[in-house]
């Protein structure tokens, strides 16, 4: 559902404010959020809380949108795989509320897949009571096993992982010059790279950073994706009709602590909380994935695991919403043109179709931040045809004099070293020229962590001095 759709559903707007907006948005080429603001429909603090919304909790097995027998199964997987007894326990593993599960226990008992066992030492509570699965249960988790070894937190329906990435696009969450400049604060950068990268980075369409190696170009990335500050809901896994795609990755999602939850009265003065989302979504800042040298087309689509039987959302998936970092552009060993076509397309249509190992394919929001960087001029990598379709190129060079030298200070600041004016400029005078060695941004950083290392292992306290900077510096150098 587009955003004008969703902004109406939610009675935040009317139809015919769309409908201006839309008018207002050809005229100006802005995001339609910015439009409705401007002509008055909306005011940035209503946005915020649109934008800003909670998923809605989950109070029957009806809204989670998925078969009752397939949860059932899952519970039944769960029970068996980690030994959980009590309600409590199988909540927390399949997350959903003790209401579902308590409803899924009750048609589970009556089906003779589990038996009671008792009463915990907190007996007082309902959900502490003690179930066991039956032979029968135990079967049937069995053959339930065989189909898919999943035995986690409840998935997300296609339906509604794609009405949210809808809702959280990176494109609505709009970064200005203070956010920009915070985040690449850190850096020092070229004259006027913030200004023309802020355009590129709202515009939500593809961008390409390249130049010679060392220079800041990941750093820079890296940078632009901590400028966005809306956070995002991403599920555990995602639900295409049996099928079970993996979409959490620890190593990529930051969940923000600190959901909201009211005490549930019905519970008679127990701890019990009752989450005011639904729980298999987790509140996340917004992922920054990186891939380089190793990325491969296989990469890209859904991988499905024989052994456990169930499949891995390719990383531009686990990335939806936030950005996506092709580093190293050209070093992989699939063809550049293949790669680039493989996003381009999405980008333009907004929209990327996965294929299950079934051959089944279906659509899913493409709503991130493509970002690729490259140590090659981008030329040799491929035709000026398909460089067209990166709207956003940006070179990213080595330092100017100054720019070195403040870079220099910087480090020198960081480390708790006296800079020296006098050595940096004997660096540049005689060390560079006699290696025909070009400046770099990372070169001071690097020569400073290597000064740090040498005093630390020979337990003494660190000073800059024209002996150990210039051996750091031979670090720099390969020589034949």
């Amino acid at each position: 559902m587009a955003l004008g759709e969703e902004l109406v559903k939610a009675g935040y707007v009317r139809p015919e404010d769309v409908d201006r907006a839309l008018e207002y948005q050809r005229a100006s080429g802005r995001p339609l959020g910015e439009c409705l603001m401007a002509i008055g429909a909306i005011t940035s603090e209503g946005l915020d809380s649109f934008f800003n919304y909670s998923v809605p909790p989950v109070t029957k097995i009806e809204d989670t949108g998925l078969n009752r027998f397939f949860v059932l199964d899952l519970m039944l997987k769960i029970m068996f795989s980690y030994g959980h007894e009590t309600k409590r326990a199988v909540a927390n593993e399949i997350k959903l509320p003790l209401a579902i599960v308590d409803k899924l226990m009750d048609l589970a008992y009556e089906r003779r897949l589990v038996e009671s066992m008792g009463a915990t030492d907190r007996a007082w509570l309902t959900s502490e009571l003690r179930y066991g699965l039956s032979e029968q249960g135990r079967n049937a988790a069995v053959r339930a096993l065989e189909l898919s070894n999943y035995a986690g937190p409840a998935p997300v329906t296609l339906e509604q992982f794609s009405a949210q990435v809808e809702r959280q696009r990176i494109i609505n969450d709009r970064v200005d010059t203070v956010r920009l400049r915070k985040s690449l604060s850190r850096l020092t950068l070229p004259p006027g790279l913030v200004e023309r990268l802020g355009p590129a980075v709202n515009s939500g369409r593809s961008l390409l950073l390249y130049g010679e190696p060392g220079n800041g170009k990941t750093s820079i990335a890296v940078a632009v994706a901590d400028s966005f500050e809306q956070y995002i809901y991403v599920p555990y896994a995602l639900s295409v009709g049996s099928q079970v795609i993996n979409i959490y990755d620890p190593s990529l999602h930051q969940p923000i602590a600190g959901l909201p939850g009211r005490r549930d009265a019905a519970a008679g003065g127990a701890d019990l909380m009752v989450q005011a989302e639904d729980p298999r979504w987790l509140r996340c800042h917004r992922p920054i994935a990186i891939t380089g040298g190793e990325l491969t087309m296989k990469m890209l689509d859904i991988n499905y695991n024989e052994q456990l039987r169930y499949s891995e959302a390719p990383l531009h998936l686990k990335a939806v919403s936030g950005v996506l970092l092709i580093d190293d552009l050209g070093r992989q060993e699939a063809r550049v043109e293949d790669i680039l076509n493989r996003w381009v397309f999405p980008l333009e249509r907004g929209t990327d179709f996965l294929t299950l190992h079934t051959g089944k394919k279906f659509a899913v929001p493409f709503g991130g931040l493509i970002i690729f960087s490259t140590n090659k001029p981008p030329s040799q990598l491929v035709d000026e045809a398909l460089l067209r379709r990166i709207p956003y190129k940006f070179y990213i060079g080595p330092p100017t004099m100054d720019e070195y030298i403040k870079i220099f200070r910087e480090v020198c600041d960081d480390a708790n070293l006296v800079y020296s004016q006098e050595l940096v400029d004997d660096l540049i005078r005689s060390f560079y020229p006699k290696y025909n060695l070009q400046l770099a941004r990372f070169h001071p950083g690097f020569m400073i962590r290597h000064i740090m290392a040498s005093f630390r292992y020979e337990g003494q306290s660190a000073q800059l001095n024209r002996e150990v900077l210039f051996e750091a510096a031979e670090h720099l150098i390969v020589k034949d």
